[in-house]
């Protein structure tokens, strides 16, 4: 494809189509070999088979190299540091992989190009309950085919687990290098797992630094349950059902000796009457661990009596609310301060000989409910604190089953909470209940297995978050966040996570994770967490390259008897732990093996979900363990949803596959369609037809690139072109063209510093379609095929600097078509050569950008003329405009009132002859005569119009006339 007369032609070889009209004889051909048409043999075009075959090459050797020369050959002076949040090894590569591993290689590419050595190291989150879960389906598969498979221990759940996560590795990381993602993916040291042993030894060595300095801790506290997968979870690792049914139940609770020890209550209008405190719950299953009734202080409460004749305590400002919740009139009999409600005491709903406290507590608030808290610290944090303040013992009696324990009332036990909990406690209330009905809320449910979850009591470990957070938000203040349009509110989702955390429980009861390097005194039940056990598991990780003996090794076998010595314990009276460290902290310390303890990411990219995940994760076990962020800015981008917005997922059935996108468009459309949009929202959409659009964007690239070879190197990669653009041959639009494009490279280098990546190829694709095709290509291409050799090689040189400027801007995004274009102009690979390129002394412009405007303004108002559906060639135009566009027009065309044939004016305007005048008055700014020219067109340029028929069969212009004598002397 190149630009002719009549626009973009698809074809090479010059025929009577382009030079010839019905009245010319076929012969006129004799005039082609004069002519410096482009040659090249990069294709136009390639087929599915030759592109997949061409990415193949380049991935193997050029693409296969960048990441290592980079690391030789660039400064180490100015380092950019991008460091990769490790994708979960558990599935095949989708979507979000792509955008995500793809904007990070634009990123790092860009990086390269401008010369900055760059530091990515790849890697995987190995551990964790979904991969778990995988080798559970894997036992649970051969358990069906093998007679006698009855258990699995966690050896072997380890052993398949970490089968499938290094299986699933292998396969990513081929998808990631086929999309041309920088890195050394065939070297050891050249990423990183979760699972290495080195990786593993850093993580057990910075757990027992934040042991000794208090920061981690083993507590009782209630965490996050999940009864399906039996372990704490994050919240990081919760969805939540927006459309989950829950009771809503109002209960009574009676005071004891009708609150007698309150002396406030003026018991003398109330006769006889039994005095009621109400709560509100969704929780009936947790009643039966209740052991206190909350109350704000600062509140005001209410003795009132229902329609029913019942006293009930409420708080003051909720009688109008609760009346309508309960359907009744309420009304008030007194009213008193809420401390005076400090000594009250009531009777267990389900116990009436266990008394009770009133507890004043500031979570407690006048929006709903009652104004009075059913208190459970086994299933709740402000509970759970407000007891812990009272030193009053916990009492717990769900399992990890999620079901009751021996410790439950009789008629609980072996029950399942969440449901018959529920239903046997509200049976067992009737009496006491004052209403009862469903309420439609967000639950939490586990993030794998797709199940409700409970807040309940457990022995775990905690990062104590509440020393942490003053710095962490000090921290995240000087991080910058990208895009801009999202980071005051991305800031505010960060800081609100790290405000409202009281603890991190940091331990999960599973077997595929790193375990907590503690034992236990079987007595105590203390932890003992010892330097020279960790000596010791460190020595056999390195030895072994796994840690799996601490699940199949004996006491004996594990803890020799002179490390029991020190300890000062004996074998029969410690145990191992049996926790391993949750994934966020697993994958949250991932910059301790990448960065070491001094050196901070420039980057840290991913998902905006990971601003309660990674980001988090990783800012407080940075700070934790060196008072500093691990990274300098976070670049957060969206999820990829189907054209209709939709999740992608199986069972919609509207999944695309990056792997069949780079298969039928090719690789280069795949990154295209990244950039272009995966960083302006939130959902990113994908469709067949944004892939098919980018794919043409892709091939209208290669069309330019194609021209531009043709011309600079018709020859391969021995390119003709020595010459530097000779500053006294460039017309006012070469000076124009070459402003505009130090521009363009500029503007686009500059959005790609700020990670603007969609308006990048917006301006990417204005420019090589307006600019350069459609303006300056089309200008100048009678002196570039007829013009004279001077004119021929001076327009030579600036093409040549636009390809090499055009590769520059292309190469992050669409490497494999940049470095198959180069090898038809060099033999080096491009990001070589590249560093080699002499930058150009570019020729002032000032002048020319206003000049060449200007007549742009005027070839608009040529173009409206009803004439125009001829050869433009063959007008003759005649054109008044105002002393100040004249001139400026007269830079293009000096001599005024003259009908010249031959200027930059004509050239920019396209036709036959221009004669410029002074305007009178008018009310538009040119005032345009056109007509058509009685006058031949040269035979040869079929540019010029031919003054005078000579004898010659097919007369030319005096132009080409004369170049054609020069080339026969």
């Amino acid at each position: 494809m190149f630009p002719t007369r009549y626009g973009w032609v698809t074809r090479w070889r010059v025929t009577s189509r382009y030079f010839t009209t019905k009245s010319v004889p076929k012969t006129e051909v004799k005039y082609t070999s004069t002519i410096n048409l482009p040659k090249t043999k990069f294709p136009a075009r390639l087929s599915v088979e030759k592109r997949t075959e061409v990415e193949e090459h380049l991935r193997k050797t050029c693409l296969g190299e960048l990441y290592s020369w980079n690391r030789s050959t660039l400064s180490a002076e100015k380092e950019f540091i991008l460091h990769d949040g490790p994708p979960y090894a558990n599935g095949d590569l989708h979507m979000g992989h792509a955008v995500n591993k793809i904007l990070k290689d634009l990123i790092l590419k860009h990086k390269i190009i401008s010369g900055t050595r760059v530091h990515y190291i790849p890697g995987w989150d190995c551990h964790g309950l979904p991969i778990e879960l995988k080798a559970l389906e894997a036992f649970n598969r051969k358990k069906r085919k093998v007679q006698g498979e009855s258990h699995k221990t966690a050896y072997e759940i380890r052993n398949t687990a970490r089968s499938f996560a290094l299986e699933t590795i292998g396969k990513q990381k081929h998808g990631f290098e086929s999309w041309g993602v920088t890195g050394d993916w065939h070297v050891d040291s050249g990423y990183y797992r979760s699972l290495d042993p080195s990786y593993i030894s850093a993580q057990l060595h910075l757990f027992y630094e934040l042991y000794e300095q208090k920061l981690i801790y083993r507590d009782l506290k209630p965490v996050y349950w999940s009864p399906s997968s039996q372990s704490a979870l994050a919240e990081a690792e919760l969805e939540y059902d927006e459309a989950h049914q829950s009771p809503s139940l109002y209960l009574k609770l009676a005071l004891e000796n009708r609150g007698a020890s309150c002396p406030s209550i003026q018991h003398q209008r109330l006769a006889s009457a039994q005095i009621y405190a109400v709560v509100w719950t969704t929780t009936p299953w947790t009643l039966p661990a209740n052991q206190a009734i909350c109350y704000n202080p600062e509140l005001n409460y209410s003795l009132v009596q229902s329609s029913a004749g019942e006293v009930l305590l409420v708080g003051n400002d909720l009688i109008d609310y609760l009346a309508a919740q309960l359907d009744t009139s309420l009304s008030v009999l007194q009213t008193m301060p809420g401390t005076e409600l400090q000594s009250l005491k009531y009777h267990h709903p389900l116990n009436q000989q266990k008394i009770l406290p009133f507890l004043p507590a500031s979570h407690v608030k006048a929006e709903k409910g009652t104004g009075l808290v059913h208190t459970a610290p086994a299933h709740g944090p402000q509970d759970f604190l407000v007891c812990l303040e009272r030193k009053i013992p916990i009492e717990n009696l769900i399992d990890g089953r999620g079901l009751y324990n021996d410790r439950a009332p009789k008629f609980l036990q072996g029950k399942y909470a969440l449901t018959e909990g529920n239903e046997l406690v509200t049976a067992t209330l009737t009496d006491s209940i004052l209403k009862l009905g469903t309420i439609v809320h967000s639950y939490p449910i586990d993030w794998r297995t797709k199940q409700p979850v409970m807040l309940r009591a457990s022995d775990q470990w905690f990062i104590d978050t509440n020393r942490l957070k003053q710095r962490a938000l000090e921290e995240i203040n000087l991080v910058e966040i990208y895009p801009p349009n999202s980071s005051e509110v991305s800031k505010k989702v960060i800081e609100g996570q790290l405000k409202k955390r009281p603890y991190w429980c940091i331990s999960r009861q599973r077997a595929w994770g790193v375990p907590i390097p503690v034992l236990y005194d079987t007595v105590t039940k203390e932890p003992i967490v010892s330097k020279s056990l960790l000596a010791a598991i460190d020595d056999r990780l390195m030895k072994e390259s796994t840690i799996d003996f601490w699940w199949t090794d004996s006491l004996k076998e594990l803890v020799p008897v002179e490390l029991l010595h020190q300890l000062g314990t004996s074998h029969d009276r410690i145990e191992k732990g049996k926790d391993i460290l949750d994934i966020w902290f697993d994958s949250g310390v991932s910059w301790l093996s990448v960065l070491g303890k001094d050196r901070v990411a420039d980057l840290y990219l991913e998902g905006v979900d990971q601003f309660t995940g990674w980001f988090q994760s990783s800012l407080l076990t940075s700070v934790a363990a060196r008072g500093k962020a691990p990274y300098k800015a976070i670049y957060v981008h969206g999820f990829a949803v189907d054209e209709n917005g939709m999740k992608m997922s199986k069972s919609l059935g509207n999944v695309i596959c990056p792997k069949q996108i780079a298969r039928q468009y090719g690789c280069d459309a795949l990154r295209w369609w990244v950039c272009a949009h995966a960083t302006q929202n939130t959902s990113i959409p994908v469709s067949h037809k944004l892939l098919g659009t980018s794919a043409e964007n892709v091939q209208k690239l290669r069309s330019i690139l194609k021209f531009l070879l043709g011309v600079v190197a018709p020859d391969g990669t021995n390119r003709t072109i020595k010459e530097s653009i000779q500053q006294d041959l460039l017309h006012h639009v070469d000076r124009y063209y070459v402003h505009q494009l130090e521009a363009f490279h500029r503007n686009v280098f500059a959005l790609y510093d700020s990670y603007q990546h969609n308006k990048a190829t917006g301006m990417i694709l204005n420019f090589c379609q307006s600019t350069l095709s459609g303006l300056y290509l089309h200008v100048i291409k009678d002196r570039l095929y007829c013009g004279t050799r001077e004119e021929h090689n001076n327009l030579k040189a600036i093409l040549d600097y636009t390809y090499r400027v055009l590769s520059k801007v292309l190469w992050p995004i669409v490497p494999f078509l940049v470095e198959e274009s180069w090898t038809f102009y060099e033999k080096d690979y491009f990001y070589k050569a590249n560093r080699h390129t002499v930058n150009v002394v570019l020729p002032p412009a000032s002048q020319s950008v206003h000049a060449i405007e200007c007549a742009l303004d005027l070839r608009h108002a040529v173009y409206q003329q009803e004439q125009l559906n001829v050869n433009t060639w063959l007008l003759e135009v005649a054109v008044e405009c105002s002393d100040s566009d004249l001139a400026l027009l007269s830079m293009l065309h000096p001599r005024l009132n003259k009908c010249e044939n031959s200027t930059e004016l004509c050239e920019l305007l396209q036709v036959g002859s221009v004669a410029l005048r002074k305007a009178t008055a008018s009310e538009h700014r040119f005032t345009v005569i056109v007509k058509k020219s009685d006058k031949p067109l040269c035979q040869r340029c079929r540019r010029y119009l031919v003054s005078e028929q000579n004898d010659k069969t097919f007369p030319i212009c005096t132009r080409c006339d004369g170049i054609l004598r020069q080339r026969r002397e």
